[in-house]
């Protein structure tokens, strides 16, 4: 894990820029948490993955197309399989 929590988000950047949308893009759509995972010792792969999936919810819950199944879940109404919560990382 990165020293730093300036490290660590350098690390949660670049693993923004793996999803195609510049972390800034992100960071002005939904209000996330980064020191609180970095405080807790997330990953920041997983921290970016948590974000991405909480932005994902915040935009479905914005179009009304919100998953109803499951509180949290971030996919679209109507997805096919289990719910996933946005705070969850798939193991």
């Amino acid at each position: 894990m990165a020293g730093s929590y300036d490290e660590w988000m350098k690390e949660v950047r670049a693993a923004f820029g793996s999803l195609d949308m510049p972390m800034a893009d992100w960071h002005e759509i939904g209000a996330f948490d980064y020191r609180s995972e970095y405080d807790s010792g997330v990953k920041p792969n997983d921290a970016a993955l948590k974000a991405n999936r909480q932005w994902w919810q915040e935009w479905n819950q914005s179009l009304q197309q919100d998953c109803r199944k499951t509180r949290g879940c971030w996919l679209p109404r109507g997805h096919q399989g289990q719910c996933e919560r946005f705070s969850e990382s798939k193991a």
